[in-house]
């Protein structure tokens, strides 16, 4: 005898995955995704207030299968890769609904992926739409952490961050890569386009497949991936119930390594920018369960402080958000303050929590050098071993709020620029002016260039070179 809908869903498994509605004959008429798949499948059946077109698809269910995945992310991916083969009647609005995300790989030497809302670029390949705009974004972090292409819209001239931690190639500086570039590219094609149903199985046929074929190093790179992901996994989650209720690790780690009595879920981090002295300003960045918390990032441009005193600053920005809280102007109350910087650092953020009333709040500080955690609790470096999950955490907090504090300080030196006495200069304009801005951190430098290397600058030529030249030394005269 054929089981009803209803104890074919309390077969289903708590974990996430896909599921597949059938009608009597075997036809698709729907697919979807889940977190828990019988949690979703169950609110088909105890939902009252269904919109008209869902009591006429239960209405013709007599069967589900289901796709169990590693993480929603796999569900996600997987599922738009099914409702593309299949093309369900009742997915007809997902199909033709542009407002949904789809993941566009660029059509360009170099490409790269990013979230993308429409199809305006014809030659650029284009896979989804997807369900999920939050989790499509994980996908592409995933992607991106795993395979190592290029994350920057534009190319550099100078390799970033992602090169010197393996995760690009950077064909900014190294154009001669491209073949292997493309050979990247190609693997995130393959998965994409391939109904695996999570990356460790795409990324572990790859790796037989080449082993088999005695390609060695690509079996070997393949390995290496499989390793990575499952250590990105192990840094985020760490299962404790068949249940699938999911603990923070690193936050567990964190709390145990702090001796603090709860977990510490919500952390802040400062950091400060400026270039002796120059258009100085801070940056606060905000995590939650060990996700950036955007909406609570915050940016100080430094008023009180002359000069070069990073102390201060830090002192500046901190009290602000401190006293923020205090008049309700601020509500992400933290669980642990941390200071980009060493003891001088922390030391100087201590004062400020004591004299604001905070001083119960645990305080620490990164030193970039040797990666190395002080406790303002104990004015002693924190037993950190260099893989832990907590330290991994904070460095992730602390690499947020640097990059977060940089793109402020850009931003805050272009428009200075718009401003600046180059506007005197004639056959200065708005492009010329960035260039200068990009090549040089002061006036005093373009002061101390010669005609020589400021015509060398790209956008520039041998008589704007000699105006600005002219300029600044009869000005000086």
């Amino acid at each position: 005898m054929a089981l009803s809908v209803r104890d074919r869903i309390n077969q289903v498994p708590f974990t996430p995955g896909v599921y597949l509605m059938k009608d009597a004959e075997g036809e698709i008429l729907y697919i979807g995704k889940a977190r828990a798949l019988r949690k979703r499948l169950r609110s088909y059946l105890t939902n009252k207030a269904q919109l008209p077109k869902l009591t006429i698809l239960m209405s013709k269910v007599a069967d589900i299968d289901y796709v169990e995945t590693p993480t929603e992310v796999d569900a996600l991916l997987l599922e738009a890769q099914l409702v593309r083969k299949y093309q369900p009647r009742y997915n007809k609005e997902l199909k033709d609904d542009k407002s949904y995300p789809l993941l566009k790989i660029t059509h360009e030497r170099f490409p790269r992926i990013h979230l993308s809302r429409n199809r305006t670029d014809k030659k650029a390949l284009y896979y989804g739409p997807f369900t999920d705009a939050k989790l499509l974004r994980e996908a592409i972090n995933l992607i991106n952490a795993l395979f190592p292409i290029r994350k920057c819209q534009k190319l550099p001239k100078t390799a970033c961050l992602y090169y010197h931690i393996g995760q690009c190639l950077a064909p900014c500086i190294k154009p001669e890569i491209e073949k292997e570039y493309q050979g990247a590219v190609q693997e995130i094609r393959g998965f994409l386009g391939g109904g695996k149903k999570s990356f460790v199985d795409y990324l572990t046929q790859r790796m037989q497949e080449s082993s088999g074929e005695l390609r060695f190093e690509d079996a070997q790179f393949f390995k290496e991936q499989i390793i990575a992901l499952g250590q990105l996994k192990k840094k985020r989650f760490s299962i404790k119930k068949e249940d699938a209720s999911v603990a923070l690790s690193a936050t567990l780690d964190l709390k145990k390594r702090l001796q603090m009595a709860t977990l510490p879920e919500k952390i802040v981090c400062f950091d400060v920018s400026n270039i002796q002295g120059d258009q100085a300003v801070a940056s606060k960045v905000s995590f939650y369960r060990e996700l950036p918390n955007k909406l609570e990032y915050r940016r100080y441009r430094i008023k009180s402080v002359a000069g070069i005193n990073d102390y201060a600053m830090i002192q500046e920005a901190l009290g602000r958000m401190l006293r923020g809280l205090k008049e309700g102007r601020e509500t992400f109350i933290p669980d642990v303050i941390m200071i980009d910087g060493g003891k001088g650092h922390l030391s100087a953020a201590a004062k400020v929590l004591v004299e604001e009333g905070f001083e119960d709040t645990a305080l620490i500080a990164l030193a970039k050098r040797f990666e190395t955690v002080y406790s303002a609790k104990t004015g002693q470096p924190v037993e950190i071993v260099r893989n832990a999950p907590a330290l991994y955490l904070l460095q992730k907090v602390r690499d947020e709020a640097h990059r977060f504090a940089i793109t402020y300080h850009r931003n805050l030196k272009i428009k200075m620029l718009r401003r600046s006495v180059l506007d005197a200069i004639p056959g200065i304009g708005e492009s010329r002016k960035k260039i200068l801005l990009e090549n040089f951190s002061s006036m005093e430098e373009i002061k101390r260039a010669g005609p020589e290397q400021l015509a060398g600058l790209p956008g520039m030529n041998t008589a704007t070179a000699q105006k600005v030249w002219a300029y600044f030394h009869s000005v000086s005269s």
